[in-house]
């Protein structure tokens, strides 16, 4: 008899429930929010190349950042503990700091 540990197997390919095709180069900063809600995903070889996802609904932000965000070259991003400010900093030195207005505690 074989002893079963309690986990179900996993298929042998498993498949992603959706792919994010919304940035074409290299992807080096990857970060989720406290919740885990949102997924911020940067890639440093394009200018402006940064993307929020929500992902109870899997869809990219389409709204942020704007042509008048400027982000620059994006070097690293975080959020803050409770997810009520976005930080960017870049590779001119600068660092943007953005309030998301859905989390009321900064």
């Amino acid at each position: 008899m074989q002893p079963t540990s309690g986990f179900a197997a996993l298929p042998a390919a498993p498949r992603p429930l959706k792919a994010l095709m919304n940035l074409t180069t290299t992807i080096d900063t990857l970060h989720f929010n406290h919740d885990s809600q949102m997924l911020l995903m940067g890639s440093r070889m394009k200018k402006e190349a940064l993307r929020l996802v929500h992902l109870p609904s899997l869809t990219v932000y389409s709204n942020w950042p704007t042509s008048r965000s400027p982000l620059h070259y994006v070097h690293s991003a975080a959020f803050s503990p409770h997810s009520g400010f976005l930080g960017v900093g870049n590779a001119k030195g600068r660092v943007l700091l953005y309030r998301l207005h859905h989390y009321p505690e900064a």
